[in-house]
């Protein structure tokens, strides 16, 4: 049975969950560095949204304003299409555009996490019958 598709609200029950929320922050903190930008996260999960939001919004605001063709990279890199793009802009219509791509960031690196969480605990069929 392949992972259910996640809604946006879906999502944001879900990253309360304390080792969702650590795995995720790691893997945010990784995808930034690899374009040069610093994330921390202290480990509080009660703060996670805020405290990593903060932070990712600043970059992604630069990005968007002085280096946007290496924002489009860094959306490439963590696959996020012109489709959930579109997207989180009509479910967040009021929103400035570095705080509806942060949002999205961030729920595109859980997606990431709950992927392989799935698929790291999903026993693997054996189907070789020449025992």
């Amino acid at each position: 049975m392949p992972l259910p598709i996640l809604n946006r609200s879906q999502l944001i029950d879900i990253s309360a969950q304390e080792d969702i929320i650590k795995a995720t922050a790691n893997q945010i903190i990784k995808d930034f560095a690899e374009f040069g930008l610093d994330i921390e996260f202290s480990g509080n999960t009660a703060n996670f949204y805020g405290e990593l939001y903060g932070q990712m919004e600043s970059h992604v605001a630069n990005f968007i304003e002085n280096q946007y063709s290496r924002f489009l990279s860094f959306l490439y890199r963590i696959d996020i299409s012109n489709k959930e793009i579109e997207l989180y802009k009509k479910e967040m219509p009021n929103s400035k555009l570095s705080d509806v791509m942060t949002e999205l960031i961030i729920h595109r690196e859980i997606k990431k996490v709950l992927y392989r969480t799935y698929y790291s605990n999903k026993p693997t069929s054996n189907t070789d019958t020449n025992d």
